[in-house]
């Protein structure tokens, strides 16, 4: 029987930066050849019935010989490279041969010096402003380059340089990089043997880092960083620019995502990892995939079910979840769903998704449900398309019960909503009494509208269409913060958690109704303080009205410390009013956590 051959990079030289798949090919391996003095002999000791050869003294027909044998007798060879065995890792030639020969073998990839030289450094190779492109080279020795890829040629793109293999003529080195136009104030550092326990970082500019690289006695060994970027001082990144929107995130306090309960469903593997990469970026999502593939999704997210299974565990799921991501076929999704719909105005929103992410279909509750809103989402975190199929977003119209989900207000009654919307896709106007901040953010700019007074009552607005006077009410939705903290938090502490919790959820303090928390936390002065600076109503509740809500993350700590299965999930859930449902679940931090419940909606 035949063996393995598995090519590893061995990272920059500290033991515990090999990759999880690496050591675990080491512990495996029957024959590891490695590469000499570059690579560390503390990481031989993951292969502790492995036959050691040091490749630093043979030739490539010898290496090939070691390993062809070792396979042949169903051996399992690891081949240990420094770094990461594309960069400069001689493996070309060896891939080359062994295909030749007709003997697969694999690759696992290593963290490369570059990159632990930059973690020394404690630098970002890129940053807006500065430098978008990292060129990884080395300058000519007896290993000549070609010619269009000359130091002074790749220097004048004036991108971040990573140069390998080259420090033992810098004074050289830095005469190319200036001759190209390069700056002698230009920032340049030399790590020597990144990650190791010997490691020396030498840092300067291209005007004195030769010297003081020569007083520091390096010859070999080292990375040589040369860039702006060495200096930090570029522009702030869009990854994390709260305007910004991008795959992960929707920019701005649009209240325009979707922030429920989700369930991903997916019947075969490469559905399973499509719904995977999907979870990832929604706020609360868990996925249910066959046994089979169980393997493919994160444990913490999945929900597996047998063979055969999926109808039975569909129709389960359907009034416990907010929404349904299902990737697969949409005609398996209208079978199953047809039977368990019930109006638009209670239905859970359903999405479908093909398992390559082209496309999100919102297919059911678009508006109110939030289908549309989870479409835009997914597409967004897959690259894909929305399919959106709603008449007034076809139209790019607002509707109103859109309008009501987005801002978590509750229709008082359904039967006027149909008119409603078929008038204002005919142009009709409208009356509006609501408060003008909402007005001016939902509909000043849109034809047809005209705020005609104030809310009829606090936490209410009314919609009249002008032809006959027809009226639809809305209802704001109690909202509750449930707030759990350790003895002695200051005010400002919890503002801080609670504020972060809800951004990240794209809600606002200001929407919020009650704060609510256990009976036990009634004297603590932090919380109290909290509550009053924001002008919030302050609910405790006992710990037999706690421990008889059932919540979706119960704590253990709590459990046994104060006799509680839960603060914030239980305390939020009571204070929201019968019936309500989590809209945001326990966030916790190392001494405050939160949690939000909503009332739902009861028409």
């Amino acid at each position: 029987m035949s063996g393995s051959i598995t090519f590893v990079g061995a990272g920059p030289g500290a033991p515990d930066l090999i990759t999880l798949r690496g050591a675990a090919a080491l512990r495996d391996a029957d024959l590891v050849i490695y590469a000499g003095s570059l690579v560390n002999e503390e990481l031989l000791e993951l292969a502790p019935k492995a036959r050691l050869v040091n490749s630093a003294k043979l030739a490539l027909p010898e290496v090939l010989r070691e390993m062809r044998e070792a396979y042949e007798q169903g051996g399992h060879v690891v081949r240990l490279h420094t770094g990461d065995p594309a960069i400069y890792g001689a493996v070309s030639e060896q891939f080359r041969e062994l295909d030749r020969l007709g003997i697969p073998y694999s690759v696992v990839p290593g963290v490369s010096s570059a990159f632990a030289a930059a973690a020394a450094l404690k630098v970002e190779l890129t940053m807006p402003g500065l430098s978008q492109s990292v060129i990884l080279t080395r300058d000519a020795g007896r290993t000549p380059v070609p010619e269009k890829e000359a130091l002074d040629q790749l220097a004048a793109h004036g991108s971040t340089m990573c140069i390998f293999l080259s420090v033992g003529e810098m004074e050289s080195l830095v005469k190319k990089l200036l001759s190209a136009g390069r700056s002698p104030s230009t920032p340049a550092a030399v790590v020597y043997r990144a990650s190791w326990p010997n490691e020396q970082i030498v840092r300067g500019t291209l005007s004195d880092i030769a010297q003081k690289v020569a007083d520091a006695g390096i010859q070999r060994q080292s990375m040589i960083v040369i860039g702006e970027v060495l200096e930090r001082n570029g522009d702030l990144s869009k990854l994390y620019d709260e305007s910004f929107s991008h795959g992960y995130r929707r920019g701005g306090r649009c209240g325009a995502g979707f922030s429920g309960k989700v369930a991903l469903f997916a019947l075969t593997r490469k559905a399973a990892c499509k719904a995977a990469e999907i979870a990832a970026g929604l706020h609360d999502a868990v996925i249910f995939v066959p046994e089979k593939y169980a393997s493919a999704v994160p444990a913490a997210r999945r929900r597996s079910f047998p063979g055969g299974g999926f109808s039975a565990v569909f129709a389960d799921s359907w009034k416990q979840f907010d929404a349904f991501v299902m990737v697969m076929a949409a005609g398996i999704v209208v079978r199953h769903a047809a039977q368990l719909c019930k109006d638009k105005l209670h239905d859970p929103a359903v999405v479908v998704c093909d398992e390559a992410g082209q496309y999100a279909i919102s297919l059911l509750s678009g508006h109110f449900g939030g289908a549309n809103r989870l479409a835009a989402e997914v597409a967004r975190i897959t690259g894909g398309k929305a399919v959106i199929t709603t008449a007034s977003d076809v139209n790019h119209l607002l509707a109103f019960d859109e309008f009501a989900a987005r801002c978590h207000y509750r229709l008082v009654s359904k039967e006027p909503l149909a008119e409603l919307s078929a008038a204002r896709l005919d142009g009709e106007a409208f009356d509006l009494f609501m408060p003008q901040e909402l007005f001016q953010r939902w509909f000043a700019d849109q034809p047809g509208f005209r705020l005609a007074g104030g809310a009829p009552e606090p936490g209410a607005i009314l919609i009249r269409r002008v032809a006959n006077g027809t009226e639809l009410r809305l209802v704001k939705r109690k909202t509750a913060l449930g707030v759990g903290c350790r003895k002695g938090v200051p005010a400002e502490r919890i503002r801080e958690v609670v504020l972060d919790v809800l951004d990240t959820h794209q809600l606002t303090l200001d929407e919020v109704d009650v704060i609510a928390s256990a009976e036990l936390k009634s004297n603590e002065p932090g919380l109290l303080e909290f509550a009053r600076s924001a002008g919030k109503e302050l609910r405790f509740f006992s710990a037999g009205e706690l421990n008889q809500i059932p919540v979706p993350t119960p704590s253990a700590a709590a459990e046994q410390h104060l006799g509680l299965h839960s603060v914030s999930e239980a305390a939020a859930l009571l204070a929201a009013g019968p019936d309500a449902r989590i809209l945001v679940p326990k966030q916790s931090r190392s001494d405050v956590t939160a949690a939000v419940a909503m009332e739902v909606d009861h028409v």
